[in-house]
């Protein structure tokens, strides 16, 4: 898929968004066939990103006919499970829980959605609004929003945008149609249709042809220090609040204002937006990684003890058993992992990995 990054990508982004707001398993998940990657070179102590959402859910047969049936993302292989790995079951701090995960792809971007079931972790539902910090919403640019909205309905997704329906966005070649919609563990998945096509690696059978990943914050300041200065992440635009009713409305969103900053990962390009609100009531959710609702993404590091570290210095926490990195075997290897729970609830997965050569 072709990214822009100049500015005048980050302008055409923030008009749509002024609306839209615009283990072998690990191992496993990166190994799949996907498009070039095109993002910036790695500059810090990211080097890349994995699969790019991952949902913690109560029933994985539910979440995977949302996203397979509903969304349209192909199933990669048969489910797996961490009965026989209990490194795995260390790595996400949980280890008497039950774990099982299935993952879907998009051909259009690398990664993909790795859909994760807890069980007997006492997990817990986590009820977030979009304005709430550490509320995470999966962008999908879709060529059919109208027939995959209908389908997740039928699939029982409740509806966050007022008036229930699509809304119309955006202008010149960024107009679009929105609707935002969960899954049946409460993440937020945005459809967008453009009206005029944009650029994709995807075939012209594939539903879904972009994707990229909007995670709330509690100050988006705060958050971009973290993300761009600490961690190395590519910085597209300057965030301003602005006040945005029809576009709030779209989002579930009543009044206020938001401002956006636009993060792009190095090496896979994958987007991350970070998103704050004022003016609106908003409240922070504690969430355990085995709470239904909480979500997980993967990102490649340098170094995985140097980006702990880096996490720490704004309040993140290590989630895994012991509070300190492990290694997870990984077929006739080893990756040196860790689960870090970000200021704003979202759960990092940092794999150790060198440079990709360019």
């Amino acid at each position: 898929m072709r990214r822009t990054t100049g500015p005048g990508y980050a302008s055409a982004a923030i008009m749509l968004v002024s609306i839209v707001l615009g283990s072998a398993a690990e191992a496993d998940a990166q190994t799949a066939a996907a498009p070039p990657q095109t993002g910036p070179a790695p500059s810090g102590l990211v080097v890349g990103s994995g699969n790019y959402f991952s949902p913690i859910v109560p029933d994985l047969d539910k979440a995977v006919a949302f996203y397979r049936d509903g969304l349209g993302l192909d199933l990669q292989g048969a489910p797996g499970d961490a009965a026989n790995n209990p490194a795995l079951r260390d790595m996400f701090g949980l280890p008497d829980a039950k774990l099982r995960w299935q993952i879907a792809r998009t051909p259009a971007v690398a990664g993909g959605v790795e859909i994760i079931e807890i069980a007997s972790a006492n997990g817990k539902p986590v009820e977030r609004r979009m304005q709430d910090p550490g509320a995470i919403t999966l962008l999908a640019t879709v060529r059919d929003l109208d027939a995959t909205f209908a389908r997740l309905k039928q699939l029982g997704a409740p509806v966050v945008s007022r008036g229930g329906a699509p809304a119309r966005v955006g202008e010149g070649a960024q107009k679009a149609r929105i609707v935002v919609v969960k899954d049946p563990a409460g993440h937020f998945l945005e459809l967008v249709q453009y009206d005029q096509p944009q650029p994709s690696q995807a075939p012209a059978t594939a539903n879904v042809t972009d994707v990229r990943v909007r995670l709330t914050v509690d100050n988006v300041d705060q958050a971009v220090r973290l993300y761009r200065d600490a961690l190395g992440l590519k910085l597209l635009n300057e965030p301003q609040f602005r006040e945005d009713t029809a576009g709030s409305a779209a989002l579930g969103v009543d009044g206020g204002q938001y401002r956006v900053a636009f993060l792009q990962v190095p090496t896979s390009g994958l987007m991350l937006d970070l998103v704050d609100f004022k003016g609106v009531d908003r409240r922070t959710v504690a969430a355990g990684i085995q709470d239904f609702g909480s979500t997980r993404m993967q990102m490649r590091v340098r170094d995985v003890d140097a980006t702990i570290a880096a996490f720490a210095k704004f309040g993140g926490t290590v989630a895994s058993t012991g509070g300190k990195p492990l290694d997870l075997p990984a077929g006739n290897n080893k990756l040196k992992v860790a689960i870090v729970r970000d200021p704003n609830n979202l759960f990092v997965v940092l794999i150790e990995s060198p440079p990709p050569a360019r």
